[in-house]
């Protein structure tokens, strides 16, 4: 019933962001018509596109218009590229969501390390040092980040490529190390905090101390007794963090000329392409509730208090 009812809530939150979305993008001081015809469109093409596109109706008909195809599986046409945009997105997710992936495994891979070690190392210098360079990190904009790895590791060293997305295989890998690499600096630091955080407390429990008193080794006290606790944390930022990637990293994708939907949005946005802005806001607002949902199963199969009874 947890799982039920989580469902129906993110339906219901789906629903309202595209919804606000759609009077938002309505209510831009721009008429969609020119922007599908050009500037020099006769006042007949305009009348038949405003018919067509329901543009020439009130914003509750055109909204029903659109929810009508959107309930069909049609989400329009793009008004810049005239190519539907469910095939656009379908180009477009497969790459964000590698971004998404890589990012989220960079993070792990350094993050919960770095964490259990500042908290091993409570009030010496590694956890001192594990904290401000955390904060330093969390506190640089992607777009610097990106810039800088850019010009660094790319540029001066020559080491990987520039931007793009490169050809399937080892090329593919070596494009997609940099922008993973910028989402991930801050994720890495954020998630060294929480998992210092979290192990700090746990480490001083009851069964802890039972634990190490029964002579265990210290390695296998932190990640058999201490670190099972601390896991609930971590699931919920996984699962924040994928929704939100998935949807599209604007600033890194456009830095790193990556063709996923961040980017694709960005362009939308200011070629006032309602479609296709539309159609991300969908594709990210399920993306969020999937993760979600993802992570509520994952919590009730850690803690089984939360299942129903």
């Amino acid at each position: 019933m947890r799982i039920v009812r989580r469902i129906g809530w993110s339906l219901l939150i789906i629903w309202f962001v595209v919804t606000a979305t759609f009077l938002m993008v309505v209510a831009i001081p721009a008429d969609p018509a020119k922007t599908i015809l050009g500037p020099r469109a006769t006042e007949q093409a305009l009348a038949r596109v405003n018919e067509h596109y329901c543009f020439d109706r009130s914003v509750v008909v055109q909204y029903g218009c659109w929810m009508a195809n959107v309930a069909r599986g049609d989400l329009g046409e793009s008004y810049r590229t005239r190519r539907p945009v469910s095939e656009l997105l379908g180009d477009r997710v497969w790459p964000t969501l590698q971004l998404a992936l890589g990012a989220i495994m960079l993070q792990l891979l350094f993050g919960v390390p770095l964490g259990m070690w500042a908290a091993r190392r409570k009030r010496e210098w590694p956890d001192r040092a594990v904290t401000w360079v955390s904060l330093i990190a969390q506190s640089a904009p992607p777009f610097v980040i990106g810039t800088v790895l850019l010009y660094v590791v790319a540029y001066r060293w020559e080491l990987l490529p520039l931007g793009g997305y490169g050809e399937a295989g080892l090329d593919r890998l070596a494009h997609l190390i940099l922008p993973a690499a910028t989402l991930a600096i801050a994720g890495i630091a954020y998630y060294a905090r929480i998992t210092r955080n979290e192990l700090v407390e746990t480490l001083d429990q009851d069964y802890v101390r039972t634990a190490r008193a029964k002579g265990l080794p210290e390695s296998t006290v932190l990640m058999r007794h201490a670190f099972r606790p601390a896991l609930p944390p971590l699931v919920t930022l996984v699962g924040l963090d994928l929704g939100i990637l998935a949807g599209g990293a604007v600033v890194t994708e456009s830095v790193f000329a990556w063709p996923g939907l961040g980017r694709e949005m960005l362009q939308a946005i200011l070629d006032v392409d309602m479609p296709v802005i539309l159609g991300v806001v969908l594709v990210t607002a399920i993306a969020v509730a999937v993760a979600n949902l993802l992570v509520d199963v994952v919590h009730v199969a850690l803690d089984p208090r939360l299942r129903d009874p």
